[in-house]
């Protein structure tokens, strides 16, 4: 690996100590707080999409470089934080140990449901943010206007649509018949509920997900505790990145 490694903040109003903190527990050379930053060369760990983010991570990934992407957790938000190497999100199961996972599920208040088999509700598309949108240069309207009209050429079933950071995500997605979404977390929220998941982009939940054409008859695969477990070891608190813990366990990992 490359041993110039910089930290770049992007400018985060609220999570530039949480970057101090990564920086402090890796090999970096040097810490960026400042909004869009001037790409340093080498590699890159950077939070987040906005403020230069963007650039930073497509001027690493042209120069050869490897980039860590930094950002709200898969579950646990607030106390953990997600890292991801040349992507937005882990998008593959990597086998780990459950014991992880266990641990932030008993923490957070979180269980893995039975596949709810004799669900009643809508399909539900759950919206990524608009700056995700953004970055993959893809239009709301025409992606919801392309996804709602191959749907209803699928199914006959009501369709609700619900925007992102809206609350109550348990409770909107209790009974639905599937989840669908490009990237957004939410699925994974509809994995550990019961819920059958279709995403559009790669996410990670992907590997859990049905191909659209099967909407009528959506995979429950049993493989769910796996992922929780991969995904928990892409996540780590703001104390083990700054011990050196999270960047030991990641190199170990990927």
């Amino acid at each position: 690996m490359n041993q110039h490694l910089t930290v770049y903040a992007c400018g985060s109003p609220v999570r530039q100590a949480v970057m101090e903190s990564i920086a402090k527990g890796t090999p970096s050379s040097q810490f960026i707080p400042d909004p869009n930053p001037t790409y340093q060369g080498g590699n890159s760990i950077i939070w987040g999409l906005i403020r230069g983010a963007d650039n930073l991570m497509r001027q690493t990934k042209v120069s050869g470089h490897d980039f860590y992407q930094i950002d709200n957790a898969y579950f646990g938000r607030n106390t953990y934080y997600r890292i991801s190497k040349n992507q937005f999100q882990l998008t593959a199961i990597n086998h780990q140990d459950d014991m992880r996972y266990k641990k932030i599920f008993s923490e957070i208040g979180f269980s893995i449901l039975p596949w709810q088999k004799k669900r009643t509700g809508p399909i539900v598309i759950c919206l990524s943010s608009h700056f995700l949108f953004e970055f993959y240069k893809i239009n709301i309207d025409q992606y919801l206007q392309h996804l709602i009209f191959k749907i209803k050429s699928l199914t006959d079933r009501p369709i609700v649509i619900r925007e992102k950071f809206t609350e109550g995500i348990d409770h909107a997605i209790q009974d639905a018949w599937c989840v669908i979404t490009h990237v957004s977390a939410s699925a994974l929220d509809a994995l550990r509920l019961g819920i059958p998941v279709i995403t559009t982009g790669q996410c990670a939940a992907t590997p859990l997900s049905t191909p659209l054409e099967y909407i009528n008859n959506p995979f429950m695969p049993n493989n769910r505790e796996a992922l929780f477990s991969s995904l928990a070891w892409g996540q780590f608190t703001q104390a083990e990145f700054e011990n050196g813990f999270a960047w030991e366990a990641i190199q170990k990992s990927r």
